[in-house]
């Protein structure tokens, strides 16, 4: 820690948290700090030279507003098969491209007030994830900020579940966890509100025939058996370049089952709080 105090370029200081968690480490963080502006990284992120002063630079171009920039993978990470299929979730922009206005955010690379982050109590750890777009929604209630993506901002991520497609469900699967008590809170405001209503339990009152049979299929794919069965599938098509639409179709059948999956969890552990309570 001292050889890297030595080197940085800023005072540089090392808190401990006791709590576990981004949310609660950011927190900490912030409370720390004694600048205009908190800027917000994870742990595997590589940034430009640069990469404060573009932050302060557009905090200070657009007022009552929050700067996202943009995560970019590894290249290796990229250019796989399954990189190229993610990247139709996650698409990129020019860097060259104008700032725009968006709904969702990321902790991942972003900046903002510091006065209005503790005004907010900044992240709430009772979220493991998506605690990022939460404040966000606070943030628009309390204050009217604007969340602003600025493509001129890139981040490199080494990202953990970027490596193989397994991984990749893993995380969809954990993040999907906190989604039925953020639907709790929020209701109607629930930011995907789509993903909540085609994961909830049937109901054989008030769904359609369509979407009875789309619950049950995605439950059944999000089954043990059915995940290792479609992910042991999916490594067989990934070496076989021709049939990659084919394999588009596995990942996206995979993908369903592991949310579903993660949803069903975080709903039954929200449920046995409640009983405990």
């Amino acid at each position: 820690m001292r050889g890297w105090q030595s080197k940085f370029p800023v005072p540089l200081r090392l808190e401990h948290e006791k709590f576990p968690g981004a949310s609660s480490t950011r927190n900490a963080g912030a409370k720390v700090a004694s600048g205009d502006y908190v800027i917000f990284i994870d742990n595997d992120i590589l940034t430009e030279p640069d990469f404060l002063k573009r932050h302060v630079e557009a905090l200070r171009k657009h007022p009552n507003s929050w700067i996202n920039g943009q995560v970019m993978n590894l290249p290796e990470q990229e250019n796989s098969i399954f990189g190229q299929f993610r990247k139709l979730f996650y698409p990129t922009f020019a860097v060259t491209e104008e700032t725009r206005e968006i709904s969702g955010i990321t902790g991942q690379n972003l900046s903002l007030p510091r006065q209005q982050f503790l005004q907010l109590d900044g992240f709430d750890r009772d979220f493991y994830s998506g605690e990022d777009n939460e404040l966000a929604m606070r943030g628009r209630k309390q204050f009217g900020i604007k969340t602003l993506l600025v493509p001129s901002i890139v981040v490199i991520h080494n990202d953990w579940a970027g490596w193989t497609f397994e991984d990749f469900c893993l995380r969809q699967r954990i993040y999907a966890r906190t989604e039925f008590f953020s639907w709790k809170r929020y209701g109607d405001e629930h930011p995907r509100l789509l993903l909540v209503k085609e994961n909830l339990p049937s109901d054989w009152r008030k769904d359609s025939v369509k979407s009875l049979f789309r619950k049950q299929v995605k439950q059944f794919l999000g089954n043990d058996v059915s995940q290792k069965i479609l992910l042991r599938f999916c490594a067989l098509l990934e070496r076989s370049p021709a049939l990659r639409p084919v394999l588009w179709c596995f990942y996206k059948l995979a993908l369903a089952g592991a949310i579903n999956r993660g949803f069903r969890e975080g709903r039954e552990q929200f449920l046995e709080n409640q009983l405990a309570q």
